[in-house]
C-alpha cells in the first residue's frame, strides 16, 4: 500500500515539475523577448525625465514642498548645520540677501549655513536651537507696516506667546524697508522687541536698508561686514582665503530635446500656498490695444487693454492688479553672451543642480542660456558693489582685477561711477575687458548666483470687472527723461518691453528705446499681439455697500484704479441702485498730463455724485503761493472730507508715490486735529482703526 502510494506521489511530483518546465521556459522567452523589444526600441531612446534626477524636489511644485520638519533645532542638528538665516520676503529680496549670505558665510568661515523660510517651521522650536548655533534674521516691511505674507504667521505667534522663551538663542537681523513710507522697518522693529523680550541675546545692533533712494545692496553690504567682523574678532571664526565655493552645478546634457526644455515660458517657483492661492493662472492673452494717452514725447503713459475671453477661469475684480511678465532687451543679451564666449552654446541643453539640499535652484531646469539670459535672468539689474568685488577674482588680467577692486572696495568711488552709467552686469564686464570671450573663465554657477531672476512686474487694473469682465486695462507710465544722477535716462524694463509692443501695433519702424524679441518662446506671444501675464487678489476694494461715500486721492498713473471705480459706481448707479457720493482729487504736472481726461470729465458731467478736483503743480499754485499738489486741494476742501468721513463713514483711498501718501497722512491729519480738536493720541487711535476696518487704503509704491 505504501509503495503504490510512494509511486503515486512520484507521478505526481513528475507532473508538477513538467508543468513547472513548461512554465519557466516560458517565462525565460517572454523575459529574453521583453529584453529585445527594451534594447531595441526603449534603451536607446533618451528618457524625457531624466532632467527630474537633476532638480530639487520642490522645484516641482511651484508652491513648493513643506520643510521635512516643522522643528528648526531638529533640522540643524540633522543637517549638521552651524545657523539658520530666516527670511521673510514678499518680494523675492530678501529671500535673494538671504541666500547671498549663506554663500559667503561658506566661503568666508567654512560655516555650513540653512536658509529658511519663516513659513516652513513652528515659532516655538526656535526654543530648541541650540546655544551652540546661531540665528539670523532677514525680514522685509512692505506697504504701511505690513509683514510678508510667510511672516505673518511668526508675528501672530509672537504676539499671542505667553509661556515660550529663548534663553538660548544668540541672533542677529537685518530689515528691509522704505523711508518713505510711513512704518519704515516696522516688522524688523517688532521682531526684535520682541526676540528681547523672549530671553534672546542680540549679537550686533538691527541693522536697516532703505530702498527709497536704492540703497538696499549697499545698506546690506556694509551691515555684513560688520556680522563677519563679529564672528571673526568676538566669535571666534576662522576666515579662510578668499574663494569661491558654487551653490549649483551647470551641467550640459545634449540628449535632451527641445520639448524636455523650459524655454522661457514663464514659471513661479518656491511661493508659499497663501501666496499663490491669491493669483491666477499665468496666461499668454491677446492685447486688445496698446496706445499712449497722451501727446507729451518725455513723460507719457501707455494704455492696454488685453482680452480674457478664451480664458473662462480667469477673473478679476475691481482693484486687483495685473501682472505683466517682460523679457530682456536684445542688446544687453547680446552683450552678455559676447563677453562670455557663450555663442556656441546658447541654445545648448542645460542641467541645473542645487549643490545644498537647502538652497534651491531659482530658474527652471532643463534649458538653454538663451531662455536664461531672455526669461529667466534680471540681467538689466544694477550690480551690487560686492559683486563687483567677486568678479576680481576671474579678472582675464591683472589690470582688470585691479580696476574690479578699485571700484568694489571702495564705497565712494563705486558710487560716483555708478552715478555716471547704469552698471550692469553685462556692461561692466565689457568696460573692463571688451575682447569677446574674455570672461569666459567666469564660472557659470557663479553667473547664475549673482544675477537676480526676472520677476514680474505689477499694475493696477484701470478697469471696472463690473462693466468689462472679460477686458483687463492697465496704465504704465514712461518716461524718457534724463537721469537727475545718470544725465541719459535709465530704461524700464517692462515699460520699454510694453513700449516696443506698442510701436509693433502701430508699425513704426524707428524708436529710440531698446529692441526687444516680443514673439515670445516658441512664438507663443505670436509676434507681440499677446503677452504674459497673471492676475493678483488686491485688498484695495470699493466698499461693499455701493450708497458708502469714497475719497480717492491720486497722483500720476495712481488714477488708473479710480478710473475703474469711477467706472463701476456710475455703472451700478445707472441702473437704479443708490450710490453714494465719489470725490476724486488727481494731481498732475499740467493739463497735457491729464490722463483719461475726457472719460472723468463725462463722468462727472453725466453724475452729480461724481466730483473730480484737479491739481496741476506746474501751472497752478496753492493758497502760500507755492506748487499745487494734490495734498494741496483736499485741505482746501477739508470740511465736506472731514464730513464724509465722520459723519457718513467715507472711505478714503490713496494711489501713486509712498512720499505724497505720506504727506496726504500728514495734511489730513492736520486738518483733523484743527477741526476736531483731537490730541495726536485720538488722531493716532481715530487713523488705526480706519486701517483695522478698511475704511483707509493705500495702494503705493516708492
Amino acid at each position: 500500500m505504501s509503495q503504490f502510494a510512494d509511486i503515486s506521489q512520484f507521478g505526481a511530483l513528475q507532473s508538477i515539475l513538467h508543468h513547472t518546465r513548461k512554465d519557466d521556459v516560458a517565462f525565460l522567452a517572454l523575459a529574453i523577448f521583453s529584453g529585445i523589444i527594451y534594447t531595441r526600441f526603449i534603451q536607446d531612446k533618451p528618457d524625457p525625465y531624466h532632467h527630474v534626477w537633476f532638480e530639487k524636489p520642490q522645484a516641482a511644485d511651484s508652491s513648493g514642498k513643506a520643510a521635512e520638519t516643522r522643528d528648526i533645532g531638529k533640522k540643524l542638528e540633522e543637517s549638521k548645520k552651524d545657523l539658520v538665516v530666516f527670511w521673510g520676503s514678499q518680494s523675492g529680496t530678501a529671500e535673494g540677501l538671504a541666500a547671498r549670505l549663506v554663500r559667503d558665510f561658506r566661503s568666508r568661515f567654512g560655516l555650513d549655513v540653512l536658509a529658511a523660510d519663516l513659513s516652513d517651521y513652528d515659532p516655538e522650536t526656535i526654543n530648541n536651537i541650540s546655544e551652540k548655533k546661531f540665528a539670523i534674521f532677514i525680514i522685509s516691511t512692505y506697504g504701511e507696516g505690513d509683514p510678508s505674507d510667510n511672516t505673518s504667521n511668526f508675528m501672530s505667534w509672537l504676539k499671542t506667546n505667553k509661556s515660550v522663551r529663548f534663553e538660548k538663542l544668540r541672533y542677529a537681523a537685518f530689515g528691509l524697508g522704505n523711508k518713505k513710507y510711513k512704518c519704515y522697518n516696522k516688522v524688523i522693529d517688532v521682531v526684535v522687541e520682541s526676540l528681547d523680550h523672549l530671553g534672546a541675546a542680540a549679537l550686533m545692533p538691527v541693522g536697516k536698508a532703505d530702498d527709497s533712494n536704492g540703497a538696499t545692496d549697499e545698506d546690506f553690504t556694509e551691515w555684513k561686514q560688520s556680522l563677519f567682523s563679529l564672528f571673526h574678532a568676538q566669535l571666534g571664526f576662522e576666515e579662510r582665503p578668499e574663494r569661491y565655493d558654487p551653490t549649483l552645478r551647470v551641467v550640459q546634457d545634449t540628449s535632451l530635446d527641445k520639448i524636455d526644455l523650459h524655454i522661457g515660458e514663464p514659471v513661479r517657483s518656491g511661493q508659499s500656498k497663501k501666496l499663490a492661492a491669491g493669483m491666477s493662472t499665468i496666461q499668454a492673452l491677446p492685447i486688445r490695444t496698446a496706445e499712449k494717452l497722451l501727446s507729451t514725447t518725455d513723460r507719457n503713459c501707455l494704455h492696454l487693454e488685453l482680452d480674457t475671453n478664451e480664458f473662462p477661469e480667469l477673473k478679476y475684480k475691481t482693484g486687483d492688479h495685473l501682472a505683466v511678465w517682460p523679457s530682456n532687451p536684445t542688446s544687453e543679451i547680446q552683450r552678455l553672451v559676447r563677453v562670455l564666449g557663450l555663442e556656441e552654446v546658447t541654445e545648448t541643453p542645460l542641467l541645473i543642480q542645487s549643490l545644498d539640499p537647502s538652497v534651491q535652484v531659482k530658474v527652471p531646469s532643463p534649458t538653454t542660456w538663451e531662455a536664461l539670459l531672455q526669461y529667466y535672468l534680471e540681467i538689466c539689474a544694477p550690480v551690487p558693489r560686492e559683486v563687483v568685488l567677486s568678479l576680481a577674482q576671474f579678472a582675464p588680467s591683472e589690470a582688470a582685477k585691479a580696476t574690479l577692486k578699485r571700484l568694489g572696495a571702495d564705497k565712494d568711488v563705486y558710487h560716483d561711477y555708478c552715478s555716471k552709467t547704469h552698471l550692469t552686469l553685462g556692461r561692466l564686464l565689457e568696460i573692463i575687458s571688451p575682447s569677446q570671450g574674455s570672461w569666459s573663465t567666469i564660472p557659470l554657477s557663479f553667473v547664475l548666483e549673482s544675477l537676480p531672476t526676472l520677476s514680474p512686474r505689477y499694475y493696477s487694473i484701470s478697469s471696472s470687472s463690473v462693466v468689462s469682465p472679460k477686458n483687463i486695462s492697465i496704465t504704465v507710465a514712461t518716461s524718457s527723461e534724463p537721469s537727475p544722477t545718470h544725465g541719459a535716462p535709465i530704461p524700464g524694463l517692462t515699460t520699454d518691453y510694453l513700449l516696443a509692443i506698442e510701436r509693433k501695433s502701430k508699425s513704426a519702424t524707428t524708436s529710440s528705446g531698446p529692441s526687444y524679441d516680443i514673439s515670445g518662446p516658441g512664438n507663443s506671444l505670436e509676434q507681440g499681439s499677446k503677452l504674459f501675464a497673471h492676475i493678483r487678489k488686491s485688498k484695495f476694494k470699493l466698499p461693499i455697500l455701493p450708497k458708502t461715500p469714497v475719497i480717492m486721492i491720486a497722483s500720476g498713473s495712481g488714477v488708473a484704479p479710480f478710473r475703474g471705480f469711477l467706472t463701476e459706481r456710475a455703472r451700478v448707479g445707472h441702473i437704479g441702485r443708490e450710490v453714494g457720493q465719489s470725490h476724486l482729487f488727481f494731481g498732475c504736472r499740467s493739463p497735457d498730463d491729464y490722463l483719461y481726461r475726457s472719460e472723468l470729465e463725462a463722468l462727472q458731467q453725466s453724475n452729480e455724485e461724481i466730483k473730480v478736483v484737479t491739481a496741476f503743480s506746474r501751472t497752478e499754485q496753492n493758497r502760500n503761493g507755492g506748487r499745487a499738489y494734490v495734498q494741496d486741494k483736499l485741505e482746501e476742501n477739508d470740511e465736506k472730507m472731514i464730513e464724509l468721513l465722520m459723519e457718513h463713514n467715507a472711505y478714503l483711498y490713496i494711489c501713486g508715490s509712498a512720499a505724497m501718501a505720506r504727506d496726504v497722512a500728514a495734511r489730513l491729519g492736520n486738518c483733523m486735529r484743527a477741526r476736531k480738536g483731537w490730541s495726536e493720541a485720538e488722531l493716532r487711535e481715530w487713523s488705526e482703526v480706519m486701517r483695522k476696518t478698511h475704511r483707509w487704503q493705500e495702494d503705493v509704491w516708492g
